[in-house]
């Protein structure tokens, strides 16, 4: 039985034509699959070589070719067109079939190319449908090369061979002439179809011992241990992901790519910005100065193989800094740019600031917002429709990271390079010669404190990328963990921010009684009343404090004694939580940053109030946080009749909040209390006081908050681990450098933002201690996709659902009736949190993808803390 026209893919649309393996009459042209797939993974491993030093492009060429091969099958051909055949399912099957033929291209027909590359590019082709992680080499042993302890084949083994010899005699008997041209193009016409069956039957023979074939993939399971063999096969594995999932979709060559927004709207808009006045001025020139500085020396960079270091202190101007310098260098690179920050609540902000300054939507070719909750797509026109591949065209196209500019998070690059899924693969090859920005790089979980410096050589070695780091807290884990990197700062003469602070101190960090005192195993805690008075005598005489806590647990019950008590203060308590949720509840949408600050307003003159207290977590929805924080801080919203932010006015404003607010949140109090943690968390909450060096010094306090009524532990132990055992002892060194530089309980800023910062991760990566998770690291080195497989940077969340919050009228009409589509939830992104709710109305599974419905104007959504 032979086939008019032999196909890759089914037709995406019933009217529509489906994709051609070879194209138009077996010829071999750009309309073919193969060659289309071929010539991508090319451009994508363009200049690279293996760890061998075999050239990446004919070995690319080869796999790219090859890959489905066995598609030639009538089994297979019957299954793409939804026919049913005789046979079992297995006949269908072609990945290990044409792997075959890519090792025989490779071993016998490629002279430039050495037994070790073959062998990677066969292991890539056997696995390029495994979806969960890349092939791994014992996998491949134990499937194609196992025998029983009597030196024959197992019999699951025996049947493997036996099925694929049936499919090669099926291709011989049907196709002939379509195999020997795909051989010839894959081979510069130095193998055929009859070579290879020649070369096949003699591998295979006899059946019933250790014949070639089955030796040949029982030693693979040994391949894994040599250098640069994990780079290699996740370097092949993903560009094949790309190349093939891209040609399946219909991606013309002219959308696979973006443009890079215009790095002089970024100067424009700092030349625009309030020069200020006195110490103002002075920060301004700094801020500029090291924004300039680090687009003049990220030249030297792209030239080296060195990693950058962008350390400013919080509120030196240190995103615009690194946006300037990262397009600088991908420009050079004529590449994109990979901004990354730490947390999925902190993206927004980050997200708007990009739009309003460069003019982009997130929607275009120029800026990509990616993450797990965020609707990501890429606009590119109704000529496309959804692929057969599980996403549509525009979807492929933002999460392989392919626009100009993608901002996503830390967590969304490492675990694409530790043992990618399917779907994260497709990201990886767009690295290639790319500009990486990891925004505040001290918030990686020390877990994978061994593994990131091997994941940060492979993207500067493999694939040419130039490496930024950017904090105020830079935790050495370049200097420390790796030995083949070295690191430079971008910008001159990094004291001068320092000694800026020294002489122009914004903040004193004082250590209560709880934190002062050394007393090993034991804990002294502050128990929440206390610290809720405490907060509340603060922020007296319209003073701004902020609270920030370990867990979300302990934030809540925090906040429940900091605000006045019903029944005893009860008409002095102006919430913006409760004002918003009951403005919506109203009036069946979200105010603007303007209409909810009249809002606070009007209550507080109402209720003849002098606080405002909010609410900051990861269980408020997005939207509502955005608008709390723009509310609160944002002083270009509105015109100038319009109220000023809430934490210029006259009123206190009290805000609790968990981690979130400590990196990307732009905000400024006259006061911070901070629940234990490590030094570098400790320095960036301090970040958020006085951070227009307004008036008064302020004040940075680090107490220990106790355990909250509903926990189970002291949250800063919850979070960081205790002071010795197993768990890396984080909280302990943080002790010892506090108190060695504490005078009276109290440490300058400048002190606190260099000194403490370099003693903190020298005692702890120059010690005795072994800081990350070294079982991480040897999976990467034994090129063990399986051990590496499922591991999360923050495995707490993963135990967590996604959750659609719905409040407003739209949502609510949208997302509680009815049946949904993917589509649906996706034009909701700011009501989506990842959490564990107590209860929902709806669940609902589309994909892979399970969503709760929170009803958020019922029981199972609180109106200031969320769900």
């Amino acid at each position: 039985m032979t086939f008019e026209q032999y196909i890759s893919h089914p037709a995406k649309t019933d009217d529509g034509k489906p994709t051609l393996l070879i194209g138009e009459g077996g010829r071999f042209d750009d309309d073919g699959h193969l060659r289309t797939v071929a010539d991508r993974m090319i451009e994508a491993c363009r200049g690279q070589t293996l760890a061998d030093r075999t050239s990446a492009e004919p070995v690319t060429e080869v796999v790219g070719l090859t890959h489905d091969f066995a598609k030639l099958t009538r089994w297979a051909q019957k299954h793409l067109r939804d026919q049913p055949f005789q046979h079992s399912d297995e006949y269908r099957f072609h990945a290990f079939s044409s792997a075959l033929v890519t090792l025989y291209c490779l071993l016998e027909c490629r002279d430039e190319v050495d037994d070790y590359a073959a062998e990677v590019a066969t292991l890539v082709v056997a696995g390029h449908h495994d979806t969960q992680s890349p092939p791994e080499p014992s996998k491949l042993a134990g499937n194609y090369g196992r025998a029983t302890t009597e030196d024959q084949p197992t019999a699951e083994v025996r049947e493997t061979y036996e099925r694929v010899n049936e499919q090669f005699e099926n291709i011989g008997d049907e196709v002939p002439e379509r195999a020997n041209r795909i051989i010839h193009a894959a081979t510069d016409g130095e193998g055929s179809w009859d070579d290879f069956r020649e070369w096949h039957d003699g591998r295979t023979e006899p059946a019933d011992s250790l014949h070639d074939h089955l030796m040949y993939f029982a030693r693979t399971g040994n391949g894994g241990t040599r250098d640069g063999y994990y780079g290699d096969v996740v370097r092949l594995w993903t560009a094949l992901k790309l190349a093939d999932q891209t040609a399946a979709s219909g991606l013309e060559d002219e959308d696979i790519g973006g443009t890079l927004p215009d790095r002089d709207a970024l100067d424009q808009h700092v030349d625009d910005l309030d020069e200020g006045e006195g110490v103002l001025a002075d920060l301004n020139c700094l801020r500029d100065r090291a924004r300039r500085d680090a687009t003049e020396n990220v030249e030297g960079l792209v030239k080296s193989d060195d990693v950058g270091l962008i350390t400013l202190p919080t509120g030196f101007g240190k995103t615009y800094a690194g946006l300037s310098a990262g397009l600088r260098a991908a420009d050079i690179n004529d590449s994109r740019l990979v901004y990354l920050l730490p947390y999925t609540s902190i993206l927004d902000q980050t997200a708007s600031e990009i739009q309003s300054v460069f003019g982009v939507s997130p929607y275009s070719k120029a800026f990509t917002l990616h993450h797990h909750l965020s609707n990501t797509y890429t606009g590119l026109g109704d000529h496309y429709t959804d692929a057969d591949i599980g996403r549509s065209p525009g979807a492929l196209h933002a999460e392989s990271w392919l626009s100009g500019l993608t901002l996503t998070t830390t967590v969304q690059l490492f675990e694409s390079l530790a043992a990618p899924t399917a779907r994260q693969a497709t990201r990886v090859p767009s690295l290639r010669e790319s500009v990486v920005v990891i925004d505040e790089p001290q918030a990686i979980p020390e877990d994978w404190w061994q593994i990131v410096p091997t994941l940060v050589e492979l993207l500067v070695d493999t694939y040419d990328a130039t490496m930024i780091l950017m904090t105020a807290t830079q935790p050495g884990l370049i200097k420390y963990g790796s030995d083949e990197l070295t690191t430079r700062e971008l910008t001159d003469n990094t004291d001068q921010y320092t000694d800026f602070l020294a002489d122009h101190p914004r903040v004193t960090y004082r250590l209560h009684d709880t934190v002062r005192t050394d007393r090993g195993d034991e804990y002294a805690t502050l128990d929440y009343p206390t610290a809720g008075g405490r907060m509340s005598e603060a922020a007296g005489d319209g003073r701004d404090v902020l609270a920030v806590c370990n867990t979300r647990a302990s934030a809540e019950e925090l906040y429940q004694y900091v605000t006045p008590m019903a029944g005893v203060e009860e008409n002095h308590s102006v919430e913006l939580g409760r004002l918003l949720h009951g403005y919506v509840a109203e009036v069946g949408e979200l105010p603007s940053p303007v209409d909810f600050r009249r809002l606070a307003l009007d209550a507080v003159a109402e209720q003849d109030a002098d606080t405002v207290y909010a609410f900051l977590s990861g269980d408020v929805r997005p939207d509502d946080r955005k608008l709390l924080i723009d509310a609160l801080y944002d002083d270009e919203t509105g015109d100038e009749d319009d109220p000023a932010p809430l934490l210029d006015g006259d009123e206190s404003v009290v805000l609790v909040s968990t981690s979130v607010v400590e990196a990307g949140v732009d905000v400024s109090f006259d006061t911070v209390f901070r629940d234990y943690a490590p030094i570098p968390n400790i320095v960036q909450s301090g970040g958020r006081c006085n951070r227009s060096f307004g008036g008064e010094t302020g004040d940075v306090v680090v107490w220990r908050l106790a355990e909250p009524e509903d926990g189970n532990a002291i949250p800063s132990l919850v979070i960081h681990g205790g002071d010795g055992g197993d768990a890396l002892p984080l909280l302990r060194e943080t002790g010892h450098v506090l108190r060695r530089h504490a005078e009276d309980g109290c440490i300058d800023e400048s002190t606190m933002v260099s000194d403490t910062v370099g003693e903190f991760y020298e005692s702890l990566f120059d010690g005795e201690l072994e800081p990350g998770d070294e079982r991480l690291a040897k999976a990467v080195s034994s090129a063990s996709m399986s051990e590496l497989e499922g591991e999360h940077m923050i495995e707490e969340i993963e135990d967590y659902e996604d959750v659609v919050a719905c409040l407003t009228d739209g949502e609510r009409a949208d997302l509680l009736g009815g049946d949904l589509h993917a589509g649906d939830i996706g034009r909701h992104p700011g009501a989506q949190v990842n959490t564990d709710p107590e209860g929902w109305e709806k669940k609902v599974t589309i994909g892979n993808s399970r969503y709760l419905l929170v009803d958020a104007r019922g029981a199972s959504y609180h109106p200031v803390f969320g769900v």
